[in-house]
C-alpha cells in the first residue's frame, strides 16, 4: 500500500517570541522541520506534502527541493490536511500527518501506525497514556480499543469523562475517507477546524478506528523558547551518549555540544566546554582541549587543538598538527605535523609539512574586494608577529624573520626580513 505523510508546517508559532518560523528553529543543529523530513526518509517514506504557511521565504527555502502547499490563513489543523489532500485525490492509500514542531517521533513509531491499519481500517489514532492531571486532549472509547472521539481536557472535565490516553496527535488516514475531512466544522470559539474531529465523524458511520499507543517523549511539542530548550537538552543527551558508546572520550560530558552532524571516531578526547558546529569530521587519536568551537572542518589523527581554539570554514588539518591557544583556522589546508600554537590567524592559506608558525602571526587575505590565497611551504618557520599580505607564496625550508611584513614571493631555502631598521637615539638632556 502506498504511504504519502502530510507535515503540518503553516502555524504562526506567536509564542516563540521569534522572527524564525517555528519549524525552522534548530535542535542539535538541525530544523524542527527537517527532523520530521528525515524521519519520515528513516521510515522509507518517500511521498511527503509539507503544508506552509504563504508568503514565508524561510519555510519555502527549506522544502525546495520537496512538495508543498500553502495554508493562506491558519484556520486549524483539519483545514490545512484537507488544502494538501487536495494534491491527493487520486492517491489511493495511508495518509499519514505529522507536525513540524513535534520533532522526536521515530521511524518505528510511524511504522508501528501504519502497520496497525488492515482491511478494514479507516483511520489509526496515536496516543499516551498518563494519569496525573493535564491539558492534553483525550481519548473516548467505545469498548476495549477502538476510539470514538478525541475532546479537549476542559471538556472532558465538564462532562466528568475519565480517560488515561491523550491525544498523541499523529495519525494516519485512509485515502477512501479523505472527503470525510470537509465535514469538519468550524470550532465556534476559536474558528479553526480540528483535525481531532475526524475520529467522531468517522465513528458515527461505524468506520473502524484503530488505536496506537506511543511513547510521550516522542510527541514532545515545541511551543516557546522554553520548550525548544527542553528539546536541545534532550538531543543532546542522545549525541553524547551515543558519541561515548561509539568510543569517544568525554571527560564532562554535560559541557560538550555536538552538532546532529557531527562525526567523531573512537579514542578521541574532548575536553570541557567544546562546542561543535555542523560538518565536523574528527579521525581517531585526537584531542580537543577546553573552550574550543569547531565547525565545518577535518581533523585527521592524532591532532591536538586548542584550548580556545576556532576552527572553521571548510578548513583541513592533517595529521599530527598542532593548534594552541587562541589561534583561528578559517577556509585552510594545513598538511601533517603543522604547529601554530599560539595567537595566530590563519586564513585561506595551504600550509605545506612540518611548518612552524610562530606566535601573533596572521595571513592578511582580504583586499577590500577579493579573498586572496596564502601558499606556505613544508620545513618552513614563520617567525612571531609576522604579517603575511595574500596573494603570496612562501617556499620551502623559508624562514621568515620575526616582526616582519611580507608581501612578495619568498623562493626555498631563503631566510627573508621585511621590518624597519632599528633606530636608537640619546635622550636630549634638558
Amino acid at each position: 500500500m502506498d504511504i504519502c505523510s502530510i507535515i503540518l508546517s503553516a502555524g504562526k508559532g506567536n509564542r516563540m517570541s521569534s522572527d524564525i518560523p517555528k519549524p525552522l528553529h534548530t535542535i542539535s543543529g538541525k530544523s524542527m522541520l527537517q527532523w520530521v523530513i528525515d524521519t519520515n526518509k528513516a521510515a522509507k517514506i518517500e511521498k511527503s506534502i509539507i503544508v506552509i504557511p504563504e508568503n514565508n521565504d524561510l519555510i519555502k527555502g527549506i522544502t525546495r527541493d520537496l512538495k508543498t502547499v500553502i495554508q493562506p490563513v491558519a484556520l486549524g489543523t483539519g483545514d490545512a490536511v484537507k488544502k494538501a489532500t487536495q494534491q491527493l485525490r487520486e492517491f489511493t492509500g495511508i495518509i499519514l500527518v505529522c507536525f513540524a514542531d513535534t520533532p522526536f517521533i521515530t521511524p518505528k513509531t510511524l511504522l508501528k501506525i501504519i502497520k496497525a491499519f488492515n482491511n478494514d481500517t479507516k483511520l489509526v489514532v496515536s496516543g499516551f497514556k498518563k494519569t496525573e492531571k493535564n491539558n492534553y486532549g483525550k481519548i473516548i472509547f467505545s469498548g476495549k480499543n477502538n476510539p470514538v472521539e478525541i475532546i479537549e481536557q476542559k471538556d472532558a472535565e465538564l462532562k466528568n469523562i475519565n480517560s488515561q490516553f491523550c491525544n498523541g496527535g499523529i495519525m494516519a488516514i485512509h485515502s477512501s475517507v479523505i472527503n470525510d475531512l470537509d465535514k469538519i466544522e468550524k470550532n465556534t470559539i476559536t474558528n479553526e477546524y480540528y483535525l481531532t474531529e475526524l475520529v467522531k465523524i468517522l465513528s458515527l458511520q461505524n468506520k473502524e478506528i484503530a488505536f496506537v499507543e506511543i511513547n510521550e517523549k516522542e510527541i514532545l511539542g515545541i511551543n516557546n523558547q522554553i520548550d525548544l530548550s527542553i528539546a536541545e537538552k534532550i538531543a543532546q543527551h542522545s549525541l553524547r551518549k551515543q558519541a561515548m558508546l561509539n568510543g569517544v572520550k568525554l571527560i564532562d560530558p554535560e559541557t560538550v555540544f555536538l552538532n546532529f552532524d557531527t562525526k567523531i571516531s573512537k579514542n578521541v578526547t574532548i575536553h570541557p566546554n567544546v562546542v561543535f558546529g555542523k560538518n565536523v569530521k574528527i579521525s581517531s587519536a585526537v584531542e580537543i582541549k577546553s573552550f574550543s568551537h569547531i565547525e565545518d572542518c577535518e581533523i585527521h589523527e592524532n591532532c591536538v587543538i586548542g584550548p580556545f581554539a576556532r576552527i572553521r570554514g571548510d578548513s583541513v588539518l592533517g595529521k599530527e598538527s598542532k593548534i594552541g591557544n587562541f589561534v583561528e583556522i578559517k577556509k585552510s589546508n594545513l598538511d601533517k605535523n603543522v604547529k601554530v600554537n599560539h595567537l595566530s590567524y590563519i586564513g585561506d592559506s595551504e600550509i605545506g609539512t612540518s611548518t612552524n608558525i610562530g606566535a601573533g602571526t596572521i595571513t592578511c587575505n582580504y583586499d577590500g574586494h577579493n579573498k586572496n590565497k596564502t601558499i606556505i611551504g613544508k620545513n618552513s618557520f614563520i617567525g612571531s608577529n609576522s604579517t603575511i599580505i595574500a596573494p603570496i607564496k612562501i617556499g620551502d625550508k623559508v624562514t621568515l624573520g620575526a616582526g616582519s611584513v611580507f608581501n612578495q614571493d619568498v623562493p626555498n631555502n631563503s631566510l627573508s626580513i621585511g621590518r624597519a631598521r632599528q633606530i636608537i637615539k640619546n635622550k636630549q638632556k634638558n
